[in-house]
C-alpha cells in the first residue's frame, strides 16, 4: 500500500508531504508576486516604495491567513480551487490585455466583469461535465474487465 494511502485514514498525523508542498505552492507564488511588484517599481523609478509595498502586503497576508487558517479549513478543497483558478484567470486577462495595449471599458471596473464572464463560464462547464460524467474506476473494478489482469 502507498504511504500516502495508509495515512488517509489517521486525520490526528499531519500530512508532512502535502504541507511541503503547500508551502513551496504559497512560497513561490510570493516570491513571484514581489519580483512583480518590484519590478513594476523599479521601472517607474520608485524602488523603495515597491519594495516597501511588497513588504506590507506580504504582512498583511500572513496575518490574514493567520486569523482565517481555521475558517478556510471548512470550505471544501475543490471549491477553494475553483474560486482561485476563476480569479487568477480574471486577473491575468486583464493584465495581458492591459500589457498588449488594450484599453478596458471602464479600466478597474471591468475586473469584476471579467470575474463574472469566468465564473459563468466555469459554473456552465461544470453542470455540463457532470451531465456526461464517465463512470469511475474503483480499486475493485481496475482490472476486472475483459483483457485485464485476474
Amino acid at each position: 500500500m502507498h504511504a500516502l494511502s495508509a495515512r488517509n485514514g489517521d486525520r490526528r498525523r499531519a500530512d508532512t508531504e502535502g504541507l511541503g508542498v503547500a508551502f513551496k505552492g504559497v512560497f513561490l507564488e510570493g516570491i513571484e508576486v514581489v519580483l512583480i511588484v518590484i519590478s513594476l517599481g523599479a521601472s517607474q523609478h520608485q524602488l523603495g516604495a515597491a519594495s516597501a509595498a511588497a513588504g506590507a502586503a506580504a504582512l498583511v497576508v500572513a496575518g490574514v491567513g493567520a486569523l482565517v487558517a481555521r475558517q478556510l479549513s471548512g470550505v471544501p478543497e475543490n471549491l477553494m480551487k475553483l474560486v482561485v483558478g476563476v480569479m487568477l484567470t480574471s486577473f491575468g486577462t486583464f493584465w495581458i490585455g492591459e500589457g498588449a495595449g488594450a484599453h478596458w471599458p471602464g479600466s478597474d471596473a471591468s475586473l469584476p466583469v471579467l470575474i463574472g464572464l469566468f465564473a459563468a463560464v466555469t459554473g456552465l462547464l461544470v453542470v455540463l461535465s457532470r451531465r456526461h460524467r464517465l463512470p469511475v474506476e474503483t480499486p475493485a473494478t481496475v482490472g476486472s474487465g475483459s483483457g485485464g489482469r485476474p
